[in-house]
């Protein structure tokens, strides 16, 4: 292969996964052009049984080896001799099991990179759990976040697998860093995240600890509804709305005034009661045409797996056909990134064992060294790994700056402009301070002279710069592709849009809620005659920063491959496209594949074998049983003849009879954990391995946040800055840049930039 083939041609990546973060991570590289080759079980991967497998597994190649004989086993090693990659879900103990503890296998094999995502972190004492997203929500205190329909209160389970989502791409992300690593030094080595760290990345948006906080600094569930701006239509249809900041005054729009004067309601009355009943007098798509005329960013909330037949979605990619050979023609979720050589389809998901004689043949035929490979000691790891990387900022909002946040952690330094008022985040700092910590704060007006002046130094300065700036806006001030290149040939530039570069929406806004909308999470969420869920952890935000972040790296690798410079792309569309990958669309029937749709209207989970319970003294059990076995295990403990006894059979028992019976049947349990944000911060076990840390903020004291959501043996992650004040680092960043000091001067005397600014300049109540 050639690098035509892909940015990650002529790599081999040995997979073994059992849940979706590492096979979603998998198909990742596989579609950015590496090799992937799944190892199955002789009964073959369990989710074969269901329609994920034909999307996350594509673009792959599967053989079976019998890993608990001992020739199945030595067939495995001999595979991972050959590769670049060991991509795994297994928990420690399972990887020794296997002869696969990264130290062991990287010692012989000093190429090669070890990239694992269990359940929990490795290092961690829990790190043997059960990684099942459900558990992962329970035990990470995520489900304690949400309030939903039950009318007792209560947890609230998460129909949408957010944890997993982000995990997939922090495990890509880790094994794309270790590339870059590698290219520089020669060296392999270990990289691990896990579904826990997915959760905590979510959960970094609304949890914080700090000394002296102010109130919208200390958001929680009781800030939010089950539902955020969703109405419904008189045709029944719900739409979600976004307007933050009230940027379009939607009372004034044409036929809202026209709605208003039918109902005998007053013009100048307008708040979320009146916008109901205003749009319950028109059919959703009379308020679809009328909203986007006026600039509003609005979806339909659809049921999954709708959205893979919108024209636009296809126009981007992001929706793609394939002929698989179990379903036969099917709609499936597309590539979210784009990049060059772009991301592709290389073949539908392979049968049980298909590749398996192939590769047996091949390692026959080329046997592999048995001494290990000697690596030059002339190049000294470097503390973080991402050193020397330096990043311009120039994003907004939330899904634009979390990836280099991400950057940041890794080692970059990253230097985020902000306009002289502020990042449009900085009204709600929760998220603000959640994708801002690492970086450095610049505040200029960069269409005055001097603005445009630093900024033109700044992106010549720059390694990568990332935005997330609409396409017309950034080619009116040249911050596109073309005019950053005028500037700095070889940068690498990163680019986050809502709708996509293809088809009639790319001018559309878009932002986190109304994509829960398009991708059918919300009404996944609310269950069956409960409309709407919002999820308040901006996950489709997370998504779709992490899929920049792995695009903006496979650009980072192939400029260090080949020297040349390219952009990237991602957006909140393609991201919720992948979120589709549950499930696709029959070309032939056109109907959609099926799911776990049974999410029951009390939000508590999907069958009997796979929800939440509630027990004695206000405690709820998270329960996932996979088989019989397990079920009947289920049923014994809770003293049920039938499923629908169990419920009742848990209640009259207390947490701690029932997760220990329930862990020795062999059934996956969990404690649903309730008001857990400040014990998460107690936790000495969390803050010894950087799960949480803490760090000095300029406005708020002592902060505390979550902390790695990547470990590496041989590097550590740069957790020691907070989030900055605006302007706090504009003089230092001048001089960064080389501004001399007379310069640095005459530019903050010209009115186009700002220094550090008090607290009280920016639009939050502070008491």
């Amino acid at each position: 292969m050639t690098l035509t083939d892909g940015i990650l041609s002529g790599l081999r990546v040995v997979e073994l996964a059992s849940r979706s973060p590492a096979a979603v991570a998998g198909l990742l590289l596989a579609e950015a052009g590496a090799e992937v080759i799944k190892v199955e079980p002789p009964g073959g991967d369990p989710a074969r049984s269901t329609a994920a497998f034909a999307t996350n597994n594509r673009s792959k190649q599967s053989v079976v080896f019998d890993l608990a004989t001992a020739a199945g086993l030595r067939r495995l090693h001999e595979l991972i001799a050959s590769a670049d990659v060991l991509l795994h879900d297994l928990t420690p103990a399972a990887a020794i099991s296997h002869r696969l503890d990264p130290d062991a296998v990287t010692h012989e094999h000093p190429r090669l990179i070890v990239a694992s995502v269990p359940g929990f972190p490795v290092n961690h004492s829990e790190a043997e759990r059960r990684g099942d997203d459900l558990l992962v929500q329970a035990r990470s205190g995520l489900m304690d976040e949400m309030y939903g329909y039950r009318p007792d209160g209560g947890p609230i389970a998460l129909r949408a697998p957010i944890a997993s989502w982000a995990a997939a791409y922090l495990a890509a992300s880790g094994v794309l860093t270790r590339l870059i690593v590698r290219e520089r030094t020669g060296r392999g080595g270990a990289v691990h995240t896990s579904t826990f760290q997915g959760a905590m990345i979510n959960l970094a948006l609304p949890w914080n600890r700090c000394e002296r906080p102010i109130p919208s600094l200390i958001e929680t569930k009781h800030d939010f509804g089950t539902r955020v701006a969703a109405y419904q239509c008189a045709d029944g249809v719900w739409l979600q709305v976004m307007n933050p900041g009230d940027r379009v005054d939607i009372s004034r729009l044409t036929l809202v005034q026209e709605v208003l004067a039918e109902l005998a309601l007053p013009l100048d009355s307008w708040d979320a009661e009146t916008f109901q009943a205003v749009l319950k007098a028109r059919a959703s798509d009379t308020w679809l045409r009328a909203l986007r005329a006026g600039d509003v960013a609005v979806e339909t909330a659809l049921s999954l797996g709708e959205m893979l037949r919108l024209g636009y979605v296809k126009d981007n990619g992001y929706a793609v056909e394939v002929t698989d050979p179990v379903y036969g023609r099917v709609l499936e979720a597309g590539a979210p990134i784009g990049a060059a050589p772009p991301m592709r389809v290389r073949g539908p998901a392979p049968g049980l064992g298909q590749h398996t004689e192939q590769y047996v043949a091949e390692l026959l035929e080329v046997p592999r060294p048995s001494a290990p490979q000697v690596i030059s000691s002339e190049s000294p790891a470097d503390r973080y790994p991402l050193a020397g990387l330096k990043v311009l900022d120039l994003g907004a909002y939330l899904a634009g700056p979390m990836a280099p946040a991400l950057l940041s952690d890794l080692g970059a330094t990253v230097i985020h402009v902000e306009p002289l008022s502020g990042d449009k985040m900085r009204w709600k700092p929760t998220n603000m301070e959640a994708t801002t910590r690492g970086k450095r704060s610049i505040a200029l007006d960069i269409k005055s002279g001097a603005g445009r002046e630093v900024l033109t130094r700044l992106i010549e300065w720059a390694h990568v710069v990332h935005h997330n700036i609409r396409s017309e806006a950034a080619a009116r001030l040249g911050l596109d592709d073309a005019g950053l290149r005028r500037i700095n040939p070889d940068v690498v530039f990163g680019h986050v849009t809502a709708y996509g570069s293809q088809g009639e929406r790319v001018a559309t806004p878009g932002f986190d809620t109304v994509f829960q909308a398009l991708g059918g999470w919300e009404m996944e969420n609310g269950g069956p005659g409960n409309g709407p869920q919002f999820s308040p952890f901006g996950s489709i935000d997370v998504a779709c920063a992490l899929s920049s972040a792995v695009g903006t790296l496979l650009a980072v690798y192939h400029r260090e491959r080949t020297g040349i410079a390219t952009m990237t792309s991602a957006s909140l569309l393609g991201a919720t496209a992948l979120t589709q990958s549950e499930t696709f669309i029959s070309r032939d029937s056109d109907t959609i594949a099926d799911y776990p749709r049974n999410f029951d209207n009390r939000q508590v989970g999907t069958s009997p074998g796979h929800r939440i319970y509630p027990v004695r003294d206000g405690e709820w059990v998270a329960v996932v049983a996979t088989d019989d076995d397990q079920m009947a295990a289920l049923r014994r403990i809770s003293g049920a003849e039938s499923d629908d006894q169990i419920e009742a059979g848990l209640a009259l028992q207390t947490i701690d009879d029932v997760v220990p019976a329930l862990e020795r049947a062999g059934v996956g349990v969990e404690r649903v954990r309730q008001n857990y944000r400040y014990e998460f911060f107690d936790d000495p076990e969390l803050r010894r391995l950087g799960l949480t840390v803490g760090y000095e903020h300029t406005w708020f004291g002592w902060m505390e946040q979550p902390g790695a959501y990547l470990f590496f043996d041989d590097h550590e992650l740069q957790l020691d800055r907070a989030a900055p004040a605006l302007g706090e680092h504009t003089t230092e960043v001048l001089e960064l840049i080389g501004f001399g000091a007379d310069e640095v001067d005459r530019l903050m005397a010209s009115g186009g930039l700002l220094g550090l600014q008090p607290i009280s300049v920016l639009p939050w109540p502070t008491s």
